[in-house]
Order: C-alpha cells, then sequence, then structure tokens
C-alpha cells in the first residue's frame, strides 16, 4: 500500500498518553456527576421524598426521563471510558497507533482526530 510501518516516537506516545489521560480524568468527573444527580433522585423517590418533585403527572414525567437520559449518559460513557482505558494499554504494549487490521502505523493526524482509534482511514473506510 505504500504506507510505512514506522512507530510513533516516544515523543508521539507521551503526547497521546496525556491526551488519553487528560480525556479520562475529564470523563471521569462527568460520570461522577451524572451519576451523582441520577442516583440522588432515584434516592429520594424510593425514600417517598418527593419535596423537589411537583406533583402533577407530566412533571414527574420529564423527571422520569431525565434520570433515565442520566443513566444512558453513563453507560454511554462507560464504554468511552472502556476505549480510553484499551488505548493506555495499548501504549503501554506498544500496540498504540498500529492499524489492528493491516499492521501500518495511524497517522498522527487520525490519531489526533480520534485518539482511541484501533484502524487506519483506509481500513477503516472499507470496513464501514
Amino acid at each position: 500500500m505504500g504506507r510505512t510501518k514506522k512507530k510513533l516516537t516516544k515523543k508521539e506516545l507521551k503526547l497521546f498518553k496525556n491526551l488519553i489521560l487528560k480525556k479520562r480524568e475529564e470523563l471521569l468527573k462527568e460520570i461522577g456527576y451524572l451519576r451523582e444527580s441520577a442516583m440522588s433522585a432515584t434516592i429520594k423517590e424510593a425514600s417517598g421524598d418527593h419535596s423537589s418533585y411537583s406533583f402533577h403527572m407530566a412533571d414527574q414525567g420529564t423527571d422520569s426521563m431525565e434520570r433515565e437520559k442520566a443513566f444512558l449518559f453513563v453507560s454511554r460513557e462507560g464504554h468511552y471510558l472502556e476505549h480510553l482505558n484499551q488505548a493506555l494499554a495499548r501504549i503501554d504494549s506498544g500496540k498504540y497507533g498500529i492499524c489492528v487490521k493491516c499492521g501500518e502505523t495511524i497517522s498522527i493526524a487520525r490519531l489526533k482526530a480520534v485518539p482511541i482509534t484501533t484502524q487506519c482511514v483506509a481500513c477503516k473506510t472499507k470496513s464501514g
């Protein structure tokens, strides 16, 4: 294909590790906030303390929908957290930046755009 199998330099790996660690830290804070808000609402509801809720059925439905959305976001962010952890593991094992499909080096531009990627642009385009 004409691409190189040149591995990322230590400097580049450190840059991506720091980027991923920063994203991971931000994500953990966000997950903590989402869990706290979703759980506090659920605990109040389970205890019968509806003082923070209105008694109108439409408002209660909206409150319930907001809790469901928070749980959905926690789940989605949890999946992203797992991808970040896998990327960190690939950095530690020396496999980061290498396409899992063709074994070629993933471009720096692609890694900057999607630091958790496991495929180069050509292979990702083929697989959809």
